[in-house]
């Protein structure tokens, strides 16, 4: 049990969401919960954000102007202060308060559009590293499709296939198992079994491979999962 979740947290990136409104605490909450991406500490009051950035590292941070005490520029410079070296990414209805932000949303949010800034944040201060190429595929930008280096063809993948791809990938050729993947990907989400494991590699195999019937990057071995040697570097 211990690795198993050891495997999951390696594969997030630990986030930080302060929110005072909490409709947006609650919508954000719920969002990053399900994300194979970010594994975000949820705060509701400035004190604890600043706690928490004191206490752990965090790759980035998502704040409201609903914090108000302290105001959400002394907030901002607060999390700097504390030691967030990652971008902070403000929601609000005015940038003016939030001068130490690396970008400010103005609501309603689009859960899109913020995934898309906070992606777009990391790689601009270098927190975030660029995933390595795919056999013949890059991860775009978004993290979320390959590209095909050869003529610049895109594939896109839901978050899911996306996972899967890059949690393989770190694994260097070795195999993983139905139940490891389905826990790293999906967590404990109840319902969920090797099943869905199955159907999505049937459909990144359709996305990926020249011949889906005869794989070359997503391979089926005893006992799992691996990439084949196309995939490597």
């Amino acid at each position: 049990m211990a690795d198993t979740l050891s495997v999951i947290a390696d594969l997030r990136k630990p986030l930080l969401v302060a929110c005072g409104s909490a409709a947006l605490r609650a919508l954000l909450g719920e969002q990053f919960a399900a994300s194979p991406e970010f594994a975000a500490t949820v705060v509701a009051e400035a004190a604890a954000a600043l706690a928490a950035v004191a206490a752990a590292d965090f790759a980035a941070a998502i704040v409201d102007d609903a914090l108000a005490d302290p105001t959400p520029e002394t907030l901002c410079a607060g999390l700097r202060a504390a030691g967030l070296a990652g971008p902070i990414l403000a929601i609000g209805d005015r940038a003016e308060p939030f001068a130490e932000a690396d970008a400010v949303l103005r609501p309603p949010i689009r859960i899109g559009v913020l995934l898309t800034s906070l992606r777009a944040a990391l790689a601009r201060r270098g927190q975030d590293r660029p995933d390595p190429d795919l056999g013949p595929y890059r991860f775009d930008p978004t993290g979320l499709g390959l590209v095909r280096i050869s003529d610049g063809r895109e594939v896109r993948l839901t978050a899911k296939e996306a996972a899967i791809l890059r949690h393989l990938r770190r694994q260097d050729g070795a195999t993983v198992s139905r139940d490891a993947l389905l826990d790293a990907v999906w967590g404990y989400a109840s319902g969920v079994t090797t099943h869905t494991v199955e159907t999505h590699i049937y459909r990144l195999r359709r996305k990926i491979e020249p011949d889906p019937a005869r794989p070359a990057l997503l391979l089926t071995v005893p006992g799992g999962y691996a990439l084949g040697a196309a995939a490597g570097p």
